[in-house]
């Protein structure tokens, strides 16, 4: 029989220095190896107190990328683009192509190809018939329908500048055809830089040493013991959730030429990376959650991911937005007629002990792709919610209403949600020691302050990548 996967588990203990020894401290394995044991606390922390979901499903399963530099780059390879839109009306919209006649048909660039049949959005063909001419910044197109009916025309709402025309494929004469030409797109070229990010505590010289004692996994299989003091565990997780708000919130501080206007009081730049909010391209408001809505979000967001592997979507939200979505699922199976509430599913017990559970989490589209939602404590608790207007019937903040539809899919063998980190600088801590020194880090005569206590500093270098930012959606609930 197979060996379990080791646990990783934390538990509360009293400080004792006959079996918490220095070199079996968080405090001193964090400076040898914080690259390989931060990602380990985020799980940890994400398991145990789900207060930091994306950090948990990026550093805590291992979707991080180490770089040397404060920039990074991605290519990006968005949905091919088979449209164009119609510059201008033609100046005569009436029986346009009847009888077999060319007509003119001007596109904002040189993107469609001689001899391709082209489709208007209510279905008639044209081919174009010769090379596109220049006209100012656009060109035009001479085309002839592809109908043999004398009489058919091109319906003149087709025609209206900003309509959509899609090309098909190339038809050519029988005999002594001349070669065409294709169309390709390159990736997008995305760079942005890494944020630096700190947070520090004091503790007087008073301070408790109750502890934490950690079971982090061994390479043999097995697991070894480890402790924090307990007062540093509970910094650790604010500091996993100062660094979850800005994986979520941070605002881009420099322009498209990485220029920054903000610096500290030493004269330095203040970089910081956009947050994947910022990221997500697609936008959307609602203001009461249907599963017509739903349907079309997920249809929307599946459409642009046909070239990903391992297809998910996950929804993060608050307790609003789950009690909406939990909502709209109900609505509709009692619209549906689903009755069958009397097996246990949704209600308990007997008599006069019964108890009505069951709560959607998960939604499965027609298509066969599965979203499943995501709590974010952040969404109800956070600053961002804290300063948010309040629902008007529930009286929770519109935060926690928000619905955000991420594409966790897999694209060339990569996943979509990824960390980015500087190498080395995935996690620095360090203690400033004064009349005390923290538990688990070397002690000595000397000290660096006069303080009667100590401090201990966080550092991180990071950002948080959405390399198809085009299949994911924000959407926030906007109501009176």
């Amino acid at each position: 029989m197979a060996n379990p996967e080791p646990r990783i588990y934390a538990k509360r203990t009293k400080y004792n220095d006959q079996q918490k020894s220095d070199v079996a401290s968080i405090s001193q394995a964090l400076l040898t190896q914080p690259e390989k044991l931060s990602p380990l606390l985020t799980f940890l922390g994400g398991k145990e107190d789900q207060r930091f979901p994306l950090s948990m499903l990026t550093e805590g399963v291992g979707n991080v990328r180490s770089i040397e530099q404060l920039e990074y780059e991605y290519d990006v390879m968005t949905r091919l683009r088979k449209t164009r839109p119609l510059a201008v009306t033609p100046s005569n919209t009436s029986d346009l192509g009847k009888g077999g006649t060319l007509f003119k048909l001007t596109f904002p660039d040189k993107w469609f190809i001689k001899d391709y049949i082209l489709v208007s959005k209510t279905g008639v063909q044209a081919r174009i018939m010769s090379e596109p001419t220049p006209n100012g910044s656009n060109w035009d197109y001479q085309v002839r329908l592809v109908s043999p009916d004398p009489s058919a025309t091109m319906p003149a709402s087709d025609v209206q500048a900003g309509s959509q025309f899609g090309s098909l494929f190339a038809a050519v004469g029988l005999d002594w055809s001349r070669g065409n030409a294709s169309n390709w797109e390159a990736p997008a070229r995305i760079r942005h830089k890494l944020t630096t990010i700190r947070k520090s505590y004091q503790m007087s010289g008073n301070a408790k040493h109750t502890v934490m004692e950690i079971g982090l996994p061994t390479k043999s299989g097995g697991t070894s013991k480890y402790w924090i003091d307990f007062e540093e565990w509970q910094y650790m997780l604010q500091w996993k959730e100062e660094c979850e708000m800005y994986y979520w919130y941070g605002e881009q501080s420099y322009n498209e030429k990485g220029v920054t206007n903000m610096l500290d009081e030493n004269g330095q730049p203040v970089i910081i990376g956009p947050g994947l909010l910022e990221q997500i391209q697609n936008k959307e408001t609602y203001s009461v959650l249907t599963t017509e809505k739903i349907k079309n979000v997920v249809r929307d967001i599946f459409y642009g991911m046909t070239d990903g592997q391992n297809k998910q979507v996950t929804l993060y939200t608050g307790i609003g937005g789950a009690d909406e979505f939990d909502t709209a699922m109900k609505t509709e199976v009692g619209a549906t007629n689903y009755r069958q509430f009397n097996d246990g599913k949704f209600v308990s017990g007997s008599g006069r002990n019964l108890s009505l559970t069951g709560f959607f989490t998960t939604y499965e589209h027609i298509d066969g792709h599965v979203v499943r939602v995501v709590k974010v404590p952040l969404f109800d608790h956070g600053a961002v919610a804290q300063a948010s207007r309040k629902h008007p019937r529930s009286g929770l903040p519109l935060e926690s209403y928000r619905m955000v539809f991420v594409d966790q899919s897999n694209y060339n063998g990569e996943p979509n949600l990824q960390m980015v980190t500087r190498k080395n600088r995935e996690l620095l801590r360090w203690a400033v020691a004064g009349s005390t020194i923290p538990q688990g880090y070397p002690g000595n005569d000397l000290r660096a302050t006069d303080i009667d206590g100590c401090s201990v500093h966080f550092l991180k270098v990071a950002g948080i990548v959405l390399k198809r930012f085009d299949t994911s959606l924000d959407m926030r609930c906007v109501i009176a």
